[in-house]
């Protein structure tokens, strides 16, 4: 498939991460505000603050494995039996030489013990116990093995998932720092649109778009507020995105951003302020007409108004921008699979082409989806999408690729 600029003058388009690095010199965005959350409430977010452990972790060593504690000096031999280790109480007494008491695992090592001989290999004889050569340290969890005391576990900008959850309940953390999550506006413009809930005439549209762009963005960690949809007055966008800026962390807009007779958001946006309109068009396919932008600290989105195209372009180059307002560093690591169908694409330009996946025998196997933006079922049928960059003219059948899951979806269910 060729791909062609129309309207805009090509030597002027910059690829995606070119666009960015100059969005990102030109915009000043506002650092991300902490809150202290409960830790029942943490999931998702982003960590505002070092975690370090207090404490080493096990404080004191541990049983690995059912059995029973004893000194490895008194084996081999026969050991007499003097009690038993119980979850969550310390032994009381003192196990001297020649004598051995049961524990569980987990179960603290008594005063006296070096070593645990595992269950399955003991010999029982009423109250004593007969072993073999045990080593010290055999079958026991040592101070500190899992978490150092003053160790360094956690950096500010990790997203916290289950895990981190489980190790700051350990950590004693009833509460927790976080970033705030930004207030992103998501603005629809078009005389075409319509409402969701209204049956459109054939020169009209519902506004798909809004809905899935602020899902995507809540996903990807930001608080999406609706703004009503506009028309094509540049009156009325003007007035739209100076409300939105004045309240808003970033604006999303959809659809405008297009060459043409009537698109007045680059002007729009250059009329509320420095930086203005800093990148307008990308060299990439689908989302040429991607606008990147800013107001004082508030960035501005101009995604195109085809459904499948926005989405893309808001993963690809506004998942950059979000996760520096969302205080964490994005980074997007492909999985491998193969091609089902060659791939042709026009040397010089990036293209993001969906795929849906499905399992084959050798693994994953990604059927490149046809690139027409402006189908609303393209990116609902897709598992992730190919970033592919300016070099690659031709992709062979079977060629292993690397595929991006959307950001604001789950991982391919293939």
């Amino acid at each position: 498939m060729e791909l062609r600029a129309v309207g805009f003058d090509e030597s002027r388009l910059l690829a995606p991460g070119r666009a960015l690095e100059v969005f990102f010199e030109r915009a000043s965005l506002r650092q991300p505000l902490c809150e202290s959350v409960e830790l029942d409430a943490a999931l998702g977010r982003v960590l505002a603050v070092e975690v370090r452990s207090e404490l080493a972790i096990p404080p004191v060593a541990r049983s690995s494995m059912d059995g029973f504690a004893l000194a490895a000096a008194s084996a081999p031999g026969r050991l007499r039996i003097v009690g038993s280790v119980e979850m969550g109480r310390p032994f009381s007494g003192h196990v001297g030489a020649g004598e051995a008491v049961r524990i569980p695992t987990g179960g603290v090592l008594p005063v006296g013990c070096d070593a645990v001989l595992p269950i399955e290999e003991a010999i029982i004889r009423g109250d004593e116990l007969e072993c073999g050569a045990v080593e010290s340290g055999d079958a026991v969890t040592p101070p500190g093995s899992d978490l150092l005391a003053g160790e360094l576990l956690m950096r500010p900008g990790r997203r916290i998932a289950a895990p981190e959850l489980s190790l700051l309940a350990t950590l004693g953390y009833a509460r927790v720092e976080v970033f705030r999550r930004p207030r992103v506006g998501v603005l629809s413009s078009g005389d075409e649109l319509v409402a969701v809930d209204r049956r459109p005439e054939a020169w009209q549209v519902r506004d798909s778009n809004r809905y899935a762009i602020a899902g995507a963005l809540r996903a990807m960690g930001a608080e999406a507020v609706h703004l009503p949809s506009i028309g094509d007055s540049p009156g009325e966008l003007l007035a739209a995105l100076r409300s939105a800026v004045a309240e808003f962390d970033a604006v999303v807009l959809s659809g405008g951003s297009s060459v043409g007779e009537r698109d007045e958001t680059p002007a729009a946006v250059a009329a509320l302020g420095s930086p203005g309109a800093i990148v307008h068009g990308l060299k990439v396919k689908p989302g040429k007409p991607t606008l990147l932008g800013a107001v004082s600290e508030i960035p501005i989105l101009g995604l195109p108004g085809n459904p499948s195209s926005s989405l893309l372009i808001l993963d690809a180059v506004g998942g950059p921008i979000l996760a520096r307002l969302c205080g964490v560093e994005r980074s997007s690591v492909p999985f491998s699979a193969r091609l089902e169908a060659p791939v042709r694409k026009r040397l010089g330009w990036t293209w993001y082409l969906p795929v849906a996946l499905r399992q084959g025998p050798g693994g994953l196997l990604a059927q490149p989806l046809a690139l027409r933006s402006s189908m609303t079922s393209l990116a609902a049928r897709s598992d992730g999408y190919l970033a592919l960059g300016e070099e690659i003219e031709t992709l062979a059948v079977g060629e292993r690729v690397d595929i991006y899951r959307y950001a604001h979806g789950g991982p391919p269910t293939a």
